[in-house]
């Protein structure tokens, strides 16, 4: 187990980290780093085209992101945030590609305690996907993570997932 020091560490070096959640455990990457992401991809066994689910701690943090000339007058972003929901947002053209699929971005803002502070430290886009190989069952402890992937998990950030079912997806 790690703390918040040495889990900011392993994402400055581009490794990959696992943490809790509302649900269940989640591996994470710099989302600003393509090269970060694409070794969480070849980790999970996953296709690059298929996107990721980005948590910023507030939407400022990606602002220039998201194209908000398309998204609907009387939406409100906040709404069920933060929580354990995921929203599909248009990107604009500073979006980088790797983030997106179809001209969207997965969006989430955390409840869980833990991840908030994972994500107010970082101050950057985190990527979170469930800890297991694509198309596989998810693990769900540190141990069996661990079988499974062995030292390619830099670190495990310390706490304990909320248990919540997985996060509900919106396309706005």
């Amino acid at each position: 187990m790690s703390n918040l020091k040495q889990t900011l560490l392993a994402l400055t070096a581009e490794k990959i980290i696992a943490y809790p959640t509302e649900s269940t455990w989640g591996l994470g990457v710099d989302a600003t780093s393509e090269k970060a992401v694409s070794t969480l991809n070849k980790l999970k066994n996953r296709p690059s085209s298929k996107s990721f689910i980005v948590l910023v701690e507030s939407l400022d943090t990606i602002h220039t992101w998201i194209d908000w000339h398309n998204l609907p007058k009387d939406i409100d972003l906040n709404e069920n945030w933060p929580g354990p929901i995921t929203k599909l947002l248009p990107t604009s053209s500073q979006c980088p590609t790797w983030l997106s699929h179809n001209g969207l971005i997965a969006l989430r803002i955390s409840a869980h305690p833990i991840t908030q502070q994972l994500c107010h430290a970082w101050q950057k886009p985190l990527i979170s996907t469930s800890a297991n190989v694509s198309g596989q069952d998810v693990l769900l402890t540190q141990e069996a993570i661990q079988k499974c992937f062995g030292n390619k998990i830099s670190c495990y950030l310390d706490g304990k997932p909320g248990g919540l079912p997985p996060t509900r997806i919106v396309n706005i």
